[in-house]
């Protein structure tokens, strides 16, 4: 069972504005790799607004000679197609971004079913005060640089095993239908 998670950084309200990519993948609940890649975002949407620097760290100087995100495309989207789930902390945030990336580029969509580990957390959880990903990390004791793309995907990760865990799930359908939660499908 391949579970990959993902996460985006952007640089200002714009949906098209990543400006840092990151991904976990978990085998079988294992973590066998964290990639992470910083992003220029294109011409007329890559200004840093400064509560976005305040959020990440990430300014244009950091972004500069970093690749746009059709270059690292086929490496992230690949490991997408080949996930049995793709996840997302917040996925109403980052999906529509990855939508609007590839659409203004005109890169070909790949079809994966994804999970928002947002939502599952607040059925399987629903007595915690918060059901944000530092909040949720800490109550597994987990610790992470939060808003950071690459660490903020494996904590979703670690996250939803030990949402699985507590539910006495195998699988991530298992533990999705307990919470009576069905998966999306991304660009199909």
């Amino acid at each position: 069972m391949t579970i990959t998670s993902i996460d985006f950084e952007t640089a200002n309200p714009s949906r098209v504005s990543i400006c840092a990519a990151g991904l976990a993948v978990f085998e079988n609940g294992e973590l066998t790799e964290t990639p992470y890649w910083l992003v220029r975002p294109p011409k007329g949407h890559g200004w840093f607004w400064p509560n976005f620097i305040e959020c990440h760290g990430l300014t244009h100087l950091d972004v500069l000679d970093a690749p746009e995100f059709p270059a690292i495309a086929p490496e992230f989207l690949t490991r997408l197609a080949r996930a049995d789930f793709v996840i997302a902390h917040n996925a109403a945030f980052d999906i529509p971004h990855l939508r609007a990336t590839l659409d203004h580029f005109g890169l070909v969509c790949p079809g994966f079913d994804y999970v928002c580990t947002l939502e599952l957390a607040r059925r399987v959880w629903p007595e915690l005060p918060s059901h944000s990903l530092d909040t949720l990390a800490a109550h597994i004791g987990h610790e992470f640089h939060h808003h950071h793309a690459q660490a903020d995907a494996e904590a979703a990760g670690r996250v939803l095993l030990a949402m699985m865990k507590y539910a006495n799930a195998s699988t991530p359908a298992e533990s999705l239908q307990q919470a009576g939660i069905k998966p999306k499908r991304f660009c199909q």
